[in-house]
């Protein structure tokens, strides 16, 4: 060791040491035969192994914090999921053409889709819902979907043509119905919007449906010409919507759903019916469809009625808790069903003598009450009633039918309370009304009332578990809980 080399250990070893130093030093003592010098050679080493550290340290920062912003910009673009295991190939493909296109797949028309949709069903909210309902079985048997009808004063319309149109939702919780439809087998419904997307303003084909009978029909022939182009003085054009081809079909001649879907319509995406009246063999008025044979219990309006607008039903209880009171009668007039064609009104005694016997019958019961009870009354000769020829004949007479029954002072619902202007959610307003009622009473027949019928003796089992019944009397039903 040289001079030099001394003085420096020297000063090293007047510097003051700290006190970890010495507890180390004293816990670890050099091994025998290590000079003091070689014991104090770790601190240059050291200080580079730190340096070390400190760089890794620093590379590992800037990596973690580009990975961060890396993930965070594919947050950014709507993917809700991340996974590690993917290489910077995948995640740039990922990141870069998944957001576009899917926005271009929800955007571009889906000639996957195959559509029915109808531009009249013809009859009135009961029976339209029918017709309905059995348009979107006959769906199912290609795969196909429904347009969302338009609705007015209780018809269904396929196309927005007129102002006033309202979507199904109108009556119906249309979504709780389609989840439904589903679920039963039914074809399910499509959007105004979304046909437009796929048909693009254009039909493939439209069908005119014939009910003449095959045997009074020169035109058709069951194995020959059970369809054929139509005429040009059949509509083909419906709004901004216009068809490629127009067909005349037999409903006698072609009675199979298979050969509807495959020879009449040759599978084509986008059909139009003219006018659908839904499928009964049962009726010459319908087509001939076996639509059991496609959905073996396919739903019709007793069905559907489970599904009404919730804000319907929200004005019924209103009116009930505000006019009635939990405990009322209810009666329902269907004038126009006691009507025969051909006969005027004033030659009529029928509908007289059944409002008489309607309303001696329900006096009977109130004066054998120890309390009054209050009756609700809703006919189809209202302001607000059916708009079919019979009932507004009918309805010409309302006052004359209305004066029979006022010893009941009955109370009816009155719509512009409620701004209600729509005869057919006056009619879902009325129907859930009626069928609250402790006893109804019922003149007339027909669709609607027998839903209304269907649903008292429902609700009766459901809210009070109790057995109803009904009784015919003098062309009067009487349905008591």
């Amino acid at each position: 060791m040289n001079d030099t080399d001394e003085s420096a250990l020297g000063r090293i070893r007047q510097l003051k040491a700290p006190p970890w130093y010495k507890a180390e030093k004293m816990e670890q003592r050099p091994l025998q035969g290590t000079s003091t010098e070689t014991s104090l050679s770790w601190l240059p080493l050291n200080k580079s192994f730190l340096k070390v550290i400190f760089l890794f340290c620093g590379i590992t920062l800037v990596i973690c914090a580009f990975y961060l912003q890396r993930t965070s910009i594919i947050d950014n673009g709507n993917i809700l999921s991340y996974d590690r295991s993917l290489s910077w190939h995948k995640l740039t493909n990922h990141s870069s053409s998944s957001v576009p296109k899917k926005k271009e797949e929800e955007s571009a028309p889906r000639p996957g889709k195959k559509i029915f949709i109808a531009f009249d069903y013809w009859e009135q909210l009961t029976m339209a819902t029918n017709s309905f309902l059995g348009l979107t079985a006959l769906a199912a048997y290609g795969e196909r979907q429904v347009v969302l009808p338009f609705v007015k004063d209780s018809r269904f319309y396929g196309a927005p043509t007129k102002k006033g149109f309202e979507t199904l939702a109108l009556y119906f919780n249309v979504s709780a119905l389609n989840r439904t439809l589903r679920s039963r087998g039914h074809g399910t419904l499509i959007s105004w919007k979304e046909f437009q997307d796929v048909c693009q303003g254009k039909l493939d084909i439209l069908v005119h449906f014939d009910y003449t009978n095959l045997t009074k029909s020169k035109k058709y022939n069951r194995t020959t010409r059970a369809f054929f182009p139509c005429n040009t003085h059949d509509k083909s054009t419906f709004g901004d919507l216009k068809a490629e081809r127009t067909i005349c079909m037999n409903v006698f001649a072609v009675d199979s759903v298979e050969k509807f879907e495959n020879d009449v319509i040759e599978r084509l995406p986008c059909v139009g019916l003219a006018v659908w009246r839904g499928s009964s063999r049962e009726r010459s008025y319908r087509a001939q469809f076996d639509l059991r044979t496609v959905v073996p219990d396919h739903m019709r309006f007793h069905d559907a009625a489970i599904f009404f607008s919730s804000r319907l039903l929200q004005v019924a209880q209103d009116f009930i808790a505000k006019s009635l009171g939990p405990f009322f009668f209810s009666a329902h007039i269907r004038a126009e069903k006691m009507l025969t064609f051909g006969i005027t009104f004033n030659n009529s005694v029928a509908i007289k003598k059944c409002i008489s016997n309607l309303t001696r019958r329900v006096q009977r019961y109130k004066n054998a009450s120890r309390a009054p009870i209050p009756l609700f009354l809703a006919t189809d000769f209202g302001d607000y009633g059916s708009l079919s020829k019979r009932a507004i004949l009918a309805r010409e007479n309302a006052k004359s039918l209305l004066n029979i029954l006022a010893p009941l002072k009955p109370i009816i619902f009155q719509p512009s309370t409620y701004n209600l202007t729509d005869h057919g959610a006056v009619a879902i307003v009325e129907i859930n009304i009626l069928s609250s009622g402790k006893r109804l009473f019922v003149v007339g027949g027909g669709s609607f009332q027998g839903l209304l019928v269907n649903r008292f003796l429902n609700k009766a089992k459901i809210d009070q578990q109790a057995k109803a019944k009904c009784q015919i009397r003098n062309c009067v039903t009487d349905c008591v809980v």
